[in-house]
């Protein structure tokens, strides 16, 4: 490691100060999170121009996706788990060893994802009662993303890698050329330039994926170069290690379930507000305030990114009080940072419709005010649950945060969503209200988990 590498880690082990720890590496994700999520923003933006369905079709089609996308947290949050802790222990050969093994898991996981994806689109999408207009479009987008699925494990991991090893900026400044890929992309594809025929919600799918090629060659020579905070060696690309892949895995199943619980929860809402007697507005209106609120979760969960990075790497230091108290900080810091752009929607939350809207509908305004507001009342608690679950998860610990989620977001929230808005006909709103009073029960008991402190003693086995 270069000098310079080793004042940093020593920064983030020993600064008196947490807060400025966790600022110095969350900034850049928090940069990244919110440029992704602009992406996304400009993604609905260009096929809305193709008419309301065009969203539906794209935001339908990310919840199917999100549910099969888990399985690359899985290999991700054990990724990290392992490289913060070799980090923090001096030992880079280890961390070598663990992202090599990453790189193989995420081709073995590309060469499951594409099957099942291009087979259970269809019969997917009908489980969710669309209409036949916006399953061909959602079909289209659908089929481009898991042709292109290795493109988007591989960078993922690249840069969890990086930020398990306290390197933040540099995947900033990759992701900063992959949006600008993106955008360019966009325009070519949805609507047809320089030769190409015009694409539509397809051609959304088209611009992301190029966008995710250039990261995995910007992202994997980094890793490659020897100049950074992680080097990996070639032969651990291609040299399978049963025992670090085994815990990569261990670790990253119940991550990965977890993440899976939250988006078939999703999915699942979908499914219910698709009945719902405001449907036809419920529908466009979730996507477009989930897409907003993803500028409020997007930077807790760049600031939960730190604090894995920072319980990993001091426990891998022998800090077990100082991992704990980072846990804290960032816990305080998220639920600040949330609540406060939470409420900037709900004070603006007309004009941001809007803006996703090419016709404009009184309708579906009405119902994404709603939905704003009702959810903002629980972003606290939201913040608490996502940042010491992934305090959590950055020691190793994440089998009893799992079933913390799969408990409330899974079987609660469905069920409580259904009985509002279908049995009590309150409709969207019903789906509104059970997201917010879930949120907050989840955040009370994963505190509570935290505070019993067992997660500080979970071991991680070199290699």
């Amino acid at each position: 490691m270069s000098v310079d590498y080793n004042k940093k880690r020593e920064y983030l082990l020993k600064s008196d100060n947490l807060y400025k720890s966790v600022i110095y590496l969350a900034w850049p994700v928090v940069i990244q999170s919110i440029l992704q999520v602009s992406v996304g923003t400009i993604d609905i933006k260009m096929v809305g121009t193709v008419g309301v369905d065009a969203i539906s079709a794209v935001g339908t089609s990310r919840n199917i996706i999100m549910i099969l996308m888990v399985l690359v947290m899985a290999i991700s949050t054990g990724t990290t788990a392992m490289v913060a802790r070799f980090v923090g222990s001096r030992d880079n050969k280890g961390a070598s060893v663990v992202a090599g093994q990453a790189f193989i898991l995420s081709l073995l996981l590309s060469a499951f994802i594409i099957p099942v994806g291009l087979l259970t689109n269809e019969y997917s999408l009908r489980l969710l009662g669309v209409d036949e207009n916006v399953l061909k479009l959602a079909m289209e987008y659908m089929q481009v993303f898991f042709i292109a699925i290795p493109f988007f494990l591989l960078y993922f991991m690249a840069k969890s890698i990086l930020q398990g090893a306290g390197d933040t900026r540099t995947p900033l400044f990759i992701d900063i050329i992959m949006n600008i890929v993106n955008i360019g992309g966009n325009f070519v594809f949805i609507f047809g330039m320089f030769g190409f025929p015009a694409f539509g919600v397809a051609g959304a799918a088209m611009g992301t994926a190029l966008s995710r090629f250039v990261g995995v060659i910007l992202g994997w020579g980094v890793l490659l170069s020897g100049k950074f905070e992680v080097s990996v060696s070639l032969k651990d690309m291609f040299t399978p290690i049963w025992k670090a892949s085994k815990q990569i895995v261990q670790i990253g199943i119940p991550a990965g379930l977890q993440g899976l619980s939250r988006n078939a929860s999703t999915f699942l809402l979908f499914a219910i507000l698709a009945r719902t007697i405001d449907s036809a507005s419920a529908v466009p209106a979730f996507v477009i305030g989930t897409n907003l609120n993803q500028y409020a979760l997007m930077p807790g969960l760049a600031i939960g990114t730190a604090a894995a990075t920072l319980a990993g790497m001091n426990l891998g230091a022998n800090q077990p009080d100082r991992a704990e108290a980072s846990g804290r900080a960032t816990a305080i810091l998220g639920a600040i940072v949330m609540l406060s752009i939470s409420v900037l929607f709900v004070i603006f939350a007309r004009p941001f419709i809007n803006f996703f809207l090419d016709v404009p509908n009184e309708e579906v305004v009405d119902v994404g005010r709603r939905f704003l507001l009702i959810v903002a009342v629980s972003e606290p608690f939201h913040a608490i649950a996502i940042i010491f679950s992934r305090t959590m998860q950055g020691a190793g610990y994440t089998k009893k945060p799992f079933q913390i989620t799969l408990i409330t977001w899974l079987i609660i929230r469905v069920g409580l969503s259904y009985l509002l808005a279908l049995g009590l006909g309150l409709g969207s709103s019903g789906v509104w209200i059970s997201i917010s009073i879930t949120s907050i029960i989840s955040g009370i008991l994963v505190y509570l988990l935290f505070r019993q402190g067992h997660w500080k003693h979970v071991e991680i086995y070199g290699v």
